[in-house]
């Protein structure tokens, strides 16, 4: 191509430079969307745990109070000492007769 026909076209390649700009434009502008995306996406999934984690501890809260209710309905009572283990021994005896 020669200057006179660039002369003449020119409005053409400055009409292909815009819209290559807008283009570049429009795809930055896409990127930063996606990346407020993934990071919405990030929180949403924290909020989901911690959502699952109160909702665990409310049902565990829940069932100790409704046993609470139970123990106090059977008049029941904590233990004040734990149980002891017996350990038996048996005598060599009476494992040779059997």
């Amino acid at each position: 191509m020669n200057r006179d026909e660039v002369k003449i076209h020119y409005k053409y390649f400055l009409l292909l430079f815009v819209l290559m700009m807008s283009m570049i434009y429009s795809n930055h502008l896409v990127n930063k969307k996606i990346k407020i995306v993934n990071a919405l996406k990030e929180e949403t999934e924290e909020y989901k745990s911690r959502n699952a984690y109160a909702q665990s501890k409310l049902i565990k809260v829940k069932m100790e109070s409704q046993l609470g209710k139970e123990v106090a309905r059977d008049s029941l009572m904590t233990l004040e000492n734990h149980p002891h283990k017996l350990l038996i021994k048996m005598d060599s005896t009476d494992a040779k007769t059997k």
